[in-house]
């Protein structure tokens, strides 16, 4: 063989076998590409704990005299308004209180007394008032 035939194919930039001639030789098309070393992106490993400030809510209080003490309810009737009348259920912190208040006397109808309880609740938290004390028989 007197003369090698050689031929060269021009394929455009990106597509498959760009980067080789058909003759088998590589010819690389990074020399003329300035090479810019790639930086990972900077992950801090550090955990930080938010930081909760728990507004203490107020509660609300309602003002009255009693109509029914027991272990199930207390129900109130209001000084401003004897039209409004309030029913509690107790907290679970609140119930051995009611026990307590229950086997000593409690309180009776008319006593005054201040019911307090979550916003948007009937849940009793808390009471305030002066019990009629233990019932004679």
């Amino acid at each position: 063989m007197a003369g090698a035939l050689c031929v060269v194919a021009f394929l455009p930039r990106g597509s498959v076998g760009a980067q080789q001639s058909t003759t088998g030789t590589n010819q690389s098309t990074q020399s003329n590409q300035s090479a810019t070393p790639v930086n990972p992106p900077v992950v801090s490993t550090e955990l930080q704990t938010p930081t909760v400030t728990v507004t203490k809510r107020k509660l609300d209080r309602y003002k009255g005299h009693v109509l029914a003490f027991n272990l199930a309810a207390l129900i109130v009737q209001s000084d401003t308004d004897p039209r409004f009348i309030w029913s509690f259920a107790y907290s679970l912190e609140l119930r051995a209180k009611v026990i307590e208040l229950l086997n000593t006397g409690g309180y009776r109808y008319g006593d005054h007394i201040q019911v307090y309880c979550r916003p948007g609740t009937t849940i009793a938290v808390k009471f305030k008032g002066k019990p009629s004390g233990s019932r004679s028989s």
